[in-house]
């Protein structure tokens, strides 16, 4: 996502576990003046059911439109893929519990350490509003 407009959904072939370390110095030294947004997933292997949200990554500018649609995309493509749900532990405070539960994330695995959120679809999936992020 740029400037609250779908951009790109891009297949990374090595997909790679991202370390605290990584986050603080991507925090302090690493983030672009951008209003971007990055959203690394994947599919566990052997769990066609569930995404996992790796990693987000954002520029400085980033509003709130440009990360509501980046999440907007992610449960498109948890429709697509057909997965029940989609689980992160989020570890910034810049993230709100109550933005995830605005979101329809629910707290998850409460008695781990760490902030784990599962967004569930087994009702159903949002209705797609993906056509507000399109280029025109």
């Amino acid at each position: 996502m740029q400037a609250g407009k779908l951009v790109r959904v891009q297949r990374q072939l090595w997909c790679g576990s991202v370390s605290m370390a990584q986050v603080w110095w991507q925090s302090r030294h690493g983030r672009p003046d951008d209003d971007i947004c990055w959203l690394d997933y994947h599919q566990p292997r052997g769990m066609p059911g569930f995404l996992t949200l790796d990693y987000i990554r954002s520029g400085s500018s980033a509003g709130y439109k440009t990360f509501l649609g980046a999440c907007h995309v992610l449960d498109e493509i948890a429709r697509i893929r057909g997965a029940q749900a989609i689980v992160a532990h989020v570890s910034t405070a810049a993230i709100s519990d109550r933005l995830l539960e605005r979101l329809g994330w629910e707290r998850h695995l409460e008695h781990w350490s760490g902030r784990h959120w599962i967004r569930r679809f087994y009702d159903g999936y949002p209705e797609s509003c993906l056509q507000r992020y399109l280029a025109t």
